[in-house]
């Protein structure tokens, strides 16, 4: 098994423990909330998009500080500052300069934290063990979405928001701590990165935004209203899928890892629309959809293991891996600011969650057809 032959990337699975009760119990919540301090559905989506837009801006900065302090401070750098957001999503209560400064920080924080990662997680991982190493990540992630879920639920609704996001902001700030234990990998001053692996690089990762814009951050949304805007309850659905879920992505790494990359590829891309259609579906009554995101739980790390695995392995053969994931990350970010938009468009013209939540199917079909070739040429870096 390859999961844990690597002593260094052993790191980063203490790292994505402590970051999954960020991403679970504090993301996962974060525009929930500001629903709940009032702010109509159409105004959350889109100030989750200009988020993500205006990261394209913030990202420019990540390699010019990679190359002076080394891609592991980097890293280091945007957990710090990732967790420094939550204390103050805690203080909003309606639009105003608050939820700029809030977008802001998360704006900038995240155009770190994630383009670091990627590059990171890639040159200290093994390419004839990514998809293991990615299951793991998947496997970790799952468990404590069981748990990190209720307990922001249950924190939310007993002793409300400063307590519940100060913890969570010492979580994800203490995930730095393996990190601290790591190489800091230098940075080539100079690198090019062949343009057709930075234009499937940047295609693959609009079609994942797309999906991330209507399948993720409009889902939430919906399941949080069709849960009556009860925290426990909204919680409590997250940790039912996190069971249902757990264990997938150790399989689907071990299949990748035999070489059946291409039909892991697909068998993701098609379970996964199967989920789209789940909650495209079922949506608007509690029952049906408890059942579409236990669903999407199940499906989600065979998709996720399949995607992640393959894009850490064509990052590895370009020149630069960090060069790479900036490319890769400028695509997500404006596939999910589109998916985003387009969703609270949607729902200011008075349509349901129905159109916006299909839409995710387009991502779907996108990914499979940029990512595909990919197996079948060996010239992409």
């Amino acid at each position: 098994m390859g999961f844990f032959k690597n002593k260094t990337f052993n790191l980063i699975y203490g790292h994505s423990a402590l970051q999954a009760v960020a991403m679970h119990g504090g993301e996962a919540f974060a525009f929930i909330y500001l629903l709940k301090a009032g702010l109509s559905v159409p105004t959350v989506l889109c100030s989750i998009g200009l988020m993500f837009g205006s990261r394209l801006i913030f990202r420019n900065a990540v390699l010019p500080v990679a190359k002076r302090i080394g891609l592991k401070n980097a890293f280091i750098l945007g957990i710090l500052v990732e967790a420094s957001t939550y204390p103050l999503l805690s203080q909003i209560s309606d639009v105003g300069p608050l939820l700029i400064a809030y977008l802001t920080l998360w704006a900038i924080s995240s155009s770190f934290y994630w383009t670091t990662f990627h590059a990171y997680v890639a040159l200290i991982g093994n390419s004839e063990h990514s998809g293991s190493q990615v299951g793991g990540m998947a496997f970790i992630g799952a468990i404590i979405g069981i748990v990190a879920p209720l307990a922001s639920g249950l924190l939310l609704t007993f002793v409300g928001p400063t307590i519940t996001f100060a913890i969570v902001g010492m979580a994800m700030a203490a995930s730095a701590i393996p990190i601290f234990y790591g190489p800091n990998i230098e940075i080539a001053q100079v690198a090019v990165v062949p343009r057709l692996a930075r234009r499937t690089a940047c295609w693959a990762m609009f079609a994942d935004g797309i999906r991330s814009g209507c399948f993720h951050f409009t889902w939430l949304i919906a399941l949080f209203i069709t849960l009556k805007s009860n925290y426990a309850s909204y919680g409590g659905a997250l940790a039912r899928a996190g069971v249902v879920g757990a264990v997938m992505g150790l399989f689907v790494g071990k299949s990748i890892d035999l070489g059946n990359g291409k039909r892991a590829l697909l068998i993701g891309v098609s379970v996964l629309a199967v989920a789209v259609l789940c909650r495209a579906f079922g949506y608007d009554a509690i029952w049906s959809a408890i059942v579409a995101n236990a669903i999407a739980a199940v499906v989600w790390p065979v998709y996720e293991t399949a995607f992640t695995s393959r894009m850490y392995n064509l990052s590895r053969q370009s020149p630069c891996p960090l060069r790479y994931h900036i490319t890769a990350e400028g695509g997500w970010d404006n596939g999910t600011a589109t998916g985003c938009l387009f969703s609270a468009g949607a729902i200011y013209l008075g349509y349901s969650f129905f159109w916006p939540l299909l839409a995710a199917l387009i991502g779907c079909l996108l990914l499979y057809l940029v990512l595909a070739p990919t197996f079948d040429e060996k010239a992409l870096a």
